[in-house]
């Protein structure tokens, strides 16, 4: 027998943050988070999500960015920074550079690319469960 040990997938889910410059990597993470009941915020680089969240974003129950992007922050510099505007907030950085070590703050959750769809979701349901 299978067991499916995936948290339910939320009625409401408020926003996701996402950061991403790749057009084809964000049709995807808007997909998946759009069917797991979450509302995309879509950024195309950290500078443009870090004056939204200083301005005070309500109801971001996920934050999920590439690390290398165009501007002046990167993924990294907006996952530390959400981390103190928005406590507790669950955040996955990935990124497709080969071989790259990534010193990231603990509680930040790092994946590489590419992902898969079946990975990301049950990360995704982890991370927000309530």
């Amino acid at each position: 027998m299978i067991h499916n040990d995936l948290p339910a997938r939320p009625a409401s889910s408020g926003s996701a943050m996402l950061v991403e410059d790749d057009p084809l990597q964000l049709d995807a993470m808007v997909e998946l988070v759009t069917e797991l009941g979450f509302r995309p915020l879509i950024f195309s680089n950290a500078d443009e999500a870090l004056e939204f969240m200083r301005e005070g974003a309500s109801e971001i129950r996920l934050l999920w960015t590439d690390f290398h992007m165009p501007g002046t922050a990167n993924g990294g510099k907006l996952a530390v920074e959400a981390m103190s505007v928005i406590p507790g907030l669950p955040i996955v950085v990935t990124s497709g550079v080969r071989g790259a070590a990534y010193r990231l703050e603990s509680g930040i959750t790092y994946v590489s690319k590419p992902w898969s769809v079946e990975i990301m979701e049950a990360l995704i349901l982890r991370l927000t469960a309530s």
